[in-house]
């Protein structure tokens, strides 16, 4: 009897704690399918979120985008208006240039009249004048290229003397020398004379 009412209560025990397993394991399954979706739902936010910043700043960046656009275009018009006020500059300063050159170039038609007019009077004058620099001119080249000959000839006599000089001095030293040889060859020829008279056979 006792052994089967152990059976039975050890029995009703694993049915509670099989119970209670089953009961946590729902209560987790619940939780977790709470926080999935709770997960889902943040993910769901963030989406949101990010594709919202996404059109502002899209939207953000076509206003920059327009502004720039319009910005750049008011430059080009300021640079159209800066190129045709230069242009029309351009334009009045040639337009001044080509009246200034005009004036210049009568002035200088009658000038050119003026001086071809003098011109004819002053050729005779130039020529005569010409004439008198090209005799002075060459009177003074005859002048230099006789200094310069006298120079050139007075060097050479110099260098003439000096050479002379030189050859005296050699002329002299030469007939010293021939002196004293002549001296020696007396004096050789006296001893073999007197060698020859005592008998005294010589030999060189």
């Amino acid at each position: 009897m006792k052994k089967g009412v152990k059976k039975k209560k050890r029995k009703l025990r694993k049915r509670r704690e099989e119970k209670k397993k089953e009961k946590l394991s729902w209560r987790m399954q619940k939780r977790k399918k709470k926080e999935e979706i709770l997960e889902e739902e943040e993910k769901k936010e963030k989406k949101e979120k990010l594709e919202e910043e996404e059109k502002e700043e899209t939207e953000k960046e076509k206003e920059t985008v327009v502004e720039v656009e319009t910005e750049s275009e008011r430059e080009i018009e300021k640079e159209k208006e800066k190129v045709e006020v230069k242009t029309e500059e351009k334009k009045n300063s040639e337009k001044f240039e080509k009246e200034k050159t005009v004036e210049i170039e009568e002035a200088s038609d009658e000038e050119t009249k003026k001086l071809e007019l003098s011109e004819e009077e002053k050729n005779t004058e130039a020529k005569a004048e010409k004439e008198h620099e090209l005799l002075s001119a060459q009177r003074s080249r005859e002048a230099m290229l006789g200094r310069m000959e006298k120079e050139l000839i007075e060097e050479h006599n110099r260098e003439l003397d000096e050479a002379i000089k030189q050859s005296k001095a050699v002329i002299e030293h030469n007939q010293s020398l021939i002196e004293s040889l002549e001296r020696m060859k007396n004096i050789n020829e006296r001893r073999l004379a007197t060698l020859k008279v005592k008998g005294t056979p010589y030999t060189c």
